[in-house]
């Protein structure tokens, strides 16, 4: 049958790529449409990527959304359907579940309020972008991807609400919290506190804190001048990496900002690359289709990055229901009524609808069915549900010109809770947490809490002002990586949902390493492999053995391998292997596979992708666990020698099954393999037709070059991985590099549908061309847009 499915889609590709080369978007040329003021330049470069030269802003948005829909409209059909909840309109009863669960979160009902409470310039922009992709779908000579015609749909178009609830499911995305609540609640239920006890996160002691204790803050004056103050309360003190060094660390005396975005694979790239130019707008960065703006990037005086803050700004609530009356809910010593909202949803291949009821109480909708925990009724309140102007946020960093436009920009994005870094041409470097973070009456949030006593609400907020930031710390650098951001004596609860550190420590160790640092350095560091608690794993073999040749081989590899995780490294695919089947048969015997599969990081729903903070946290536990030879966990897997051993030999065992028993054939990289997933290409054949990959990888979840392991396909990477890399030179902007992968176009035909894969994966990069000249220069495409 795989042979068969080989074949045919291999027949299947050329028929279906050669279609899609006839219908590729015109990069040259005039194209006339409706709805533009003046003339627009589009100059393509050979990376495939648009650089937009407009007369005003109205009409560099609309040829930002054109472009979008050019080269992205498939991608964008599927994110706003599945932002709105309308994927059944063309899965059917597959995509039922996610279609459910979008309703009852309310991207689409949280959308409409921020575009009804949007200031004047994000409604012009809105309608701007949206009249530009309109102007591509409706255009007579125009085609639509090829994807369409497999569907036999004729695409909608584009309304503004869909661009706002796209940008919520971008929010909601980026928070993680609530979902560790239900983990933790069944791991407590399964097992009782005290050996929960045993599972809970500890951030390592050693591993870095973003803003120490003894950092102290500089500020710009109005006139320019820098005097030391110091930072509100800092001075006492998921998935990205971030750095930015100061000029005094660096080998041209300016600063060089680093940034990579750790999300799911997926093709097309969740990131599109666009340079846009207008008036007094000229930023350069990667956007979310569907969506205006730049996400990331530079423009002429500022540059930016962004990872995820880890704050807690969720928490869940058990909520009592009158018996007698549904729709009631207790509060305190009241009854309050509940709001319900029907949904339709209409499902491909069945007559009738489905219909979703949701219950909204005053904490927030009853998620209990949709997360796959019937057995309580669960509403959760986050600061990723709540209407806020993050939109303006963008357009604030987009338009920046000094750390003050910053500081105002971080303060719209409200949700959700970044680690924004930051570098400017005058040589500052900065770095602030956004979003608002609740401040609780009583507790933690770590589990869920009675909803209808109310000590546990939310009181406020912490104040944006004193949210954890620095400016010009003296220490020169700035690193975060998903770590700790404040330290023990931080006045205010933020969380512990952080992630371990280990990318942050090694980070730490080499750019400490270097005096003076070069644009090369940090190629090096965002392709680094080194696994630190890879080897701290490796040093509980060092007195094991076996009277199996090869699992004594085994042991010996991993007993001298040296932490790179490189896709050669042998060592480390018996660490990996090793690890995964030691962490299983610790963890099930206690609480059984599927809650496994949560800790490792299996979500409630395989397209929303709620992580949480277990996840990244398993190898800290089991290694603490194997410090602790008395531990409970240890003791039922069968004590500390026997639990190694039996791992490791069915470690060995399966890679035998799967490689055979020369162990020169168990290279990281024949396991370990990035694949770039297209919507259409979850069934076969159609897998071999529009997928990317499965390429050589190195890294895992602990390693600068993250690569996370999907615990239901252990080895394959089809999870977290960095999705764009940047690194911005600020004493010669032209200097700066990107990539993102697998490529700019959604077009099966194009031959920038997957082009930028080759140089990512090989830790490679493209300029990010600034000037007219470079741009021109580099040329592929010029089409001239005019006013119809």
């Amino acid at each position: 049958m795989s042979v068969f499915n080989n074949i045919s889609g291999s027949i299947l590709k050329l028929l279906l790529t050669s279609i899609s080369r006839k219908r590729l978007p015109q990069i040259n040329g005039e194209l006339s449409l409706q709805g533009l003021i003046k003339k627009v330049e589009i100059i393509r470069d050979r990376w495939g990527i648009p650089h937009i030269y407009a007369d005003n802003l109205h009409d560099l948005f609309f040829a930002q959304g054109f472009t979008h829909a050019q080269d992205r409209l498939w991608q964008m059909e599927i994110f706003r359907r599945t932002a709105v909840g309308k994927l059944s309109e063309l899965f059917g009863e597959i995509a039922l579940e996610t279609d459910r669960a979008s309703r009852t979160f309310g991207f689409n009902r949280i959308g409409k309020i921020d575009l009804e409470s949007a200031s004047k310039d994000i409604h012009e922009i809105i309608h701007a972008y949206t009249d530009g992709v309109n102007a591509f779908i409706k255009h007579p000579t125009l085609k639509m991807p090829v994807e369409f015609t497999l569907l036999k749909y004729r695409v909608k178009p584009w309304e503004h609400e869909d661009t706002m609830a796209l940008s919520r499911l971008l929010i909601w995305q980026l928070s993680h919290a609530w979902y560790g609540e239900i983990i933790r609640a069944q791991i407590i239920e399964k097992v009782g506190f005290e050996h929960a006890a045993e599972l809970e996160i500890h951030y390592p002691e050693n591993n870095p804190v973003t803003l120490s204790r003894e950092i102290e803050f500089n500020r710009i004056e109005p006139d320019g001048s820098l005097k030391g103050v110091s930072g509100p309360f800092l001075n006492r003190g998921k998935g990205s990496n971030s750095w930015v060094v100061s000029g005094e660390r660096t080998d041209t005396g300016m600063p060089i900002l680093c940034n990579d975005m750790h999300l799911s694979l997926m093709l097309p790239s969740i990131w599109y690359e666009v340079h846009l130019v207008a008036e007094q707008y000229n930023v350069t960065g990667v956007s979310l289709p569907g969506v205006p703006m730049i996400m990331v990037g530079h423009n002429t005086y500022i540059g930016w990055g962004m990872t995820l803050a880890f704050t807690d700004c969720e928490d869940l609530y058990i909520e009592e229901f009158d018996t007698e009356n549904g729709r009631r809910y207790k509060s305190g010593n009241d009854w309050l009524e509940a709001q319900i909202i029907s949904e339709t949803i209409d499902v491909k291949g069945k007559d009738i609808p489905a219909i979703e009821e949701i219950t909204i109480t005053k904490h927030g909708p009853i998620i209990s069915d949709v997360a796959g925990y019937p057995a309580k009724r669960l509403s959760v309140n986050s600061m990723a549900l709540k209407p806020c102007p993050a939109l303006l946020g963008w357009l604030s960093i987009n338009t920046a010109k000094n750390w003050d436009d910053f500081v105002q920009a971080m303060k719209y994005i409200e949700a959700p809770q970044l680690g924004v870094t930051y570098a400017d041409v005058k040589g500052n470097i900065g770095y602030w947490v956004t979003g608002k973070v609740p401040i609780r009456a009583s507790g933690f949030g770590e589990v869920p809490s009675p909803g209808w006593s109310g000590e546990f609400d939310w009181t406020g907020e912490v104040p944006f002002e004193e949210m954890p930031h620095c400016l010009n710390p003296k220490s020169n650098v700035i690193i975060t990586c998903n770590n700790r951001i404040i330290p023990d004596n931080y006045p205010y609860f933020l969380g512990n949902v952080w992630m371990n550190g280990y990318r942050a420590l090694r980070s730490k160790e080499l750019i400490d390493n270097k005096e003076r640092l070069t644009v090369e350095d940090f190629k090096k560091l965002q392709s680094d492999f080194m696994c630190i608690p890879g080897l701290n794993f490796a040093k509980h073999f060092e007195n094991i053995a076996s009277d199996d040749s090869i699992v004594s081989s085994a042991i010996d590899y991993l007993k001298s391998w040296d932490g790179n995780l490189t896709p050669e490294s042998i060592g480390g695919t018996i660490y990996e292997v090793t690890r995964y089947t030691l962490i299983r048969n610790i963890l099930e015997r206690g609480l059984g596979k599927d809650l496994t599969d949560k800790i490792m990081g299996k979500t409630f729903n395989p397209v929303l992708l709620a992580t949480h903070e277990f996840y990244g946290h398993d190898i800290v536990i089991i290694i603490r666990m194997l410090d602790n030879k008395n531990s409970w966990w240890i003791k039922q897997a069968g004590g500390y020698e026997k639990v190694l051993i039996e791992s490791i030999e069915k470690a060995v065992k399966w890679l035998k099954e799967n490689f055979g028993n020369d162990t020169s054939n168990w290279q990281w990289g024949k396991i370990h393999r990035a694949i770039f997933p297209h919507a259409m290409g979850i069934r076969k054949p159609l897998d071999k037709v529009f997928n990317c990959g499965p390429l050589p990888i190195g890294g895992d979840n602990d390693t600068i070059c993250q690569t996370a392991i999907d615990s239901e396909h252990p080895y394959d990477n089809k999870t977290i991985t960095p999705t764009y890399r940047q690194i911005i030179d600020f004493s010669n902007l032209s200097k700066s590099i990107a990539v993102h992968a697998p490529g700019q176009s959604g077009h099966l035909g194009s031959i920038h549908y997957n082009d930028l894969a080759k140089l990512w994966i090989k830790g490679k990069y493209h300029p990010i061309l600034w000037t007219r000249s470079e741009i021109e220069n580099e040329a592929e495409g010029k089409l001239n847009l005019i006013s119809q």
